[in-house]
């Protein structure tokens, strides 16, 4: 009888304290880190001066859901590929990249903007290289072209359109094109949205070719549903999952 009794406060404490658990969480509303990896190529794979290389990138988050499902907008899954002509270089770059303020490429890649340009190529529209050589140093450029991109324009390049984004901020999209007119002038820094695709290496270099490639793949959520209100916005707390890989073996 004494054991019955005593196995039946166990269990009634058992459940109380998961009760405690799953409510104190689910009150937090904290929102879990998202997993980004690589899946191809890896750190292992041999690579070709002037050649294709496939890539393929996984994304799960607890609140977003798998990448394997379809439950991750692949516009939002960000590509960086950088070329260093020297493997001592990559822990420099590495802590630079920490450093840098990534939340411009995050506005761009939850916005349409990669549906439409690429850093180096071009899509529908230009390409955000030539965008930065046409108006970087120009007077008055951040907010000539913050004004075509939150309410569209026709005509600048051809007969082409861009649709308006209403739902952009003005500093968001001045951050936007700062972040464009700075970060698109080196030739060997590529970007690139989607959870698969292909980047292209550069010719083989006449003078010691020993470079090395550094993938660096991420992804930012959406938070929680739980929306905190700071100063009138809505803040959920997103957080930014990545991975970043060194690409040796090229010949």
């Amino acid at each position: 009888m004494l054991s019955e009794i005593l196995s039946s406060l166990i269990f009634i404490f058992f459940m109380c304290c998961c009760f405690v658990a799953a409510f104190s969480q689910q009150k937090s509303g904290e929102n879990s880190q998202p997993k980004v990896t690589i899946v191809t190529p890896t750190i292992n794979n041999k690579l070709h001066w002037n050649s294709t290389i496939p890539y393929i990138i996984q994304v799960s988050d607890p609140e977003d859901g798998n990448s394997e499902y379809n439950e991750i907008a692949g516009n939002e899954v960000l590509l960086v590929i950088k070329y260093l002509p020297d493997s001592t270089q990559v822990k420099k770059y590495l802590l630079d990249r920490s450093k840098m303020n990534h939340q411009p490429l995050t506005w761009m890649s939850t916005s349409t903007c990669f549906n439409c340009h690429a850093a180096r190529t071009k899509l529908i529209g230009p390409s955000f290289d030539l965008v930065a050589q046409r108006y970087r140093g120009r007077l008055n450029a951040e907010d000539s072209l913050a004004k075509k991109i939150i309410s569209g324009s026709t005509g600048t390049w051809g007969d082409l359109k861009m649709p308006p984004h209403p739902d952009l901020k003005v500093e968001q999209v001045r951050e936007i094109v700062r972040w464009i007119l700075r970060n698109n002038d080196d030739p060997y820094e590529n970007y690139l949205a989607g959870i698969q695709g292909a980047f292209r290496t550069r010719e083989k270099p006449v003078k010691d070719p020993r470079g090395v490639y550094v993938l660096t793949a991420s992804y930012t959520d959406h938070g929680t549903k739980e929306a905190q209100h700071i100063d009138g916005s809505v803040q959920r707390g997103t957080k930014m999952g990545q991975q970043s890989i060194v690409l040796k073996d090229i010949d």
